[in-house]
């Protein structure tokens, strides 16, 4: 990995753990509703602005962008009182998003998408290969499927801070524990299987994708 590429991936991993850092702090500090109510709105604000300014209908949609903003201001108080929400819901489709993401590739006719990333590093996969890379794609469907319910669950039932505890400091851990245990389950189940890790998938999509849009150029 080159040095840009590196420091590129450590800023994104320092504003993730910065963003729950923040976000675990307005949950669970009095008088730091604003923060998180600034937590719940900049990713959003930010997305739709950079979409309103690269768009050729940018002449109506940034002065609607400008509108919405203020709207969101005036109704800063009660949004202020319920951020948590917000917080939730960004946590539940965030994790529902990536369960979609994998779970719409075992439909029929379709590859899985894990099998799509082993196929990147090893090429033409065998049988076995591809069966096994099919159950790694359902056990991630349902590890997000299960993130989203547990997420939803605390926080319905369950104090702010706690759900917080949760979302902010062990969901992403827990990710972690997902690719150890996938390897491990791995250099069992297929022991003569070249080992890769997950950086080997990513460098492999990345290339992917720079060939796809090189090739639609």
């Amino acid at each position: 990995m080159s040095a840009a590429r590196f420091l590129r991936a450590a800023g994104v991993v320092a504003a993730i753990v910065a963003y729950q850092l923040a976000a675990h702090h307005a949950a669970s500090t009095p008088g730091a509703h604003g923060l998180g109510l600034a937590l719940v709105l900049a990713p959003l604000l930010l997305v739709t602005l950079n979409g309103a300014t690269r768009s050729t209908a940018r002449a109506w949609l940034l002065p609607l962008w400008a509108l919405a903003c203020a709207a969101l201001w005036l109704a800063r108080a009660p949004l202020t009182a319920h951020f948590g929400w917000g917080l939730w819901l960004e946590h539940a489709c965030f994790n529902l998003a990536l369960a979609w993401m994998f779970g719409r590739t075992l439909a029929a006719g379709r590859e899985p998408l894990c099998t799509q990333f082993a196929t990147m590093v090893h090429g033409r996969l065998d049988a076995r290969v591809a069966r096994y890379t099919r159950r790694v794609t359902v056990a991630w469907t349902l590890f997000f499927i299960a993130t989203a319910l547990v997420s939803t669950l605390l926080f319905a039932c369950a104090p702010l801070v706690a759900w917080s505890t949760f979302a902010n400091y062990l969901a992403l851990p827990a990710v972690g524990l997902m690719f150890v245990a996938e390897y491990a389950c791995r250099r069992v189940a297929l022991p003569d299987m070249e080992p890769s890790s997950i950086m080997d998938a990513v460098r492999a999509y990345t290339h992917s994708m720079q060939m796809r849009r090189s090739e639609a150029q």
